[in-house]
């Protein structure tokens, strides 16, 4: 199935149905961007960054939420 006829296929819903599908994306969205996320943790790519929020704590330029 290309984009173009799941598209159509969209268009053609009723609206409970686009409810349900559009809380289906979202939902898979979210799980998508976890699982990234989380992969990223684990290589390493994050690294710098909490070492910049490490050296900011200690050096007194953070401050409690």
């Amino acid at each position: 199935m290309s984009v173009t006829e799941i598209k159509a296929a969209i268009a053609g819903l009723p609206p409970m149905q686009l409810a349900d599908l559009m809380e289906w994306i979202d939902e898979y969205e979210e799980e998508t961007w976890d699982r990234r996320i989380e992969q990223d943790v684990k290589a390493g790519r994050f690294e710098g960054l909490r070492q910049r929020v490490r050296d900011a704590r200690q050096a007194g330029e953070c401050r409690p939420l």
